[in-house]
């Protein structure tokens, strides 16, 4: 089976697969949770459910994308920033509007995000593993992100192990 990594329309099968994944109930709230409490990368967990479900593992070489991981840190987090920040304060009417800007920012930043690993992805040798491989894709997610500094990286990965195993039930 070869991964689809395009329709004939130019669709991004990955995209479509992020919007109906993450507008299932409960998805949201544990892949922010894992966004915000734990510091892991919601895109890349969608990218590795999305591969996982299709037979195929997340690449090892993954952080050899750095055309992602670029665009992320100059622009997604930028934008993120700023709404959270906004998110913060008692907000006065303009400010509403604002974040409602910044929210579209963010979500056409995280499409081309999307855009980017695809084409990375387009470049790996991928190898059917015959059988969903979810559970190990994120399993190197974490393992990634288990590279924190800080007193605080124990915790984080604590947060991380439940918060993972109900993003794997809600992909069944």
């Amino acid at each position: 089976m070869a991964a689809q990594f395009a329709t004939e329309s130019g669709d991004n099968p990955l995209w479509e697969f992020a919007l109906t994944f993450y507008a299932r109930p409960g998805v949201q709230q544990t892949l922010l949770s894992l966004q915000n409490d734990a510091d892991m990368d919601v895109l890349l967990l969608l990218t590795a459910l999305w591969l996982g479900k299709q037979h195929y593992e997340l690449p090892d070489t993954l952080s050899e994308a750095g055309d992602y991981f670029r665009w992320r840190q100059q622009v997604i987090l930028p934008i993120r920033h700023a709404r959270s920040h906004l998110n913060a304060e008692p907000l006065r009417s303009q400010q509403a509007a604002l974040r409602k800007q910044l929210l579209q920012a963010e979500l056409q930043a995280e499409r081309e995000g999307i855009v980017r690993i695809l084409d990375w992805l387009k470049n790996q040798s991928l190898i059917d593993q015959q059988q969903p491989c979810c559970e190990q894709n994120l399993l190197l997610l974490q393992d990634m992100a288990a590279v924190d500094n800080g007193v605080s990286a124990a915790q984080k990965k604590e947060a991380r192990r439940p918060l993972l195993q109900q993003l794997l039930l809600l992909a069944e």
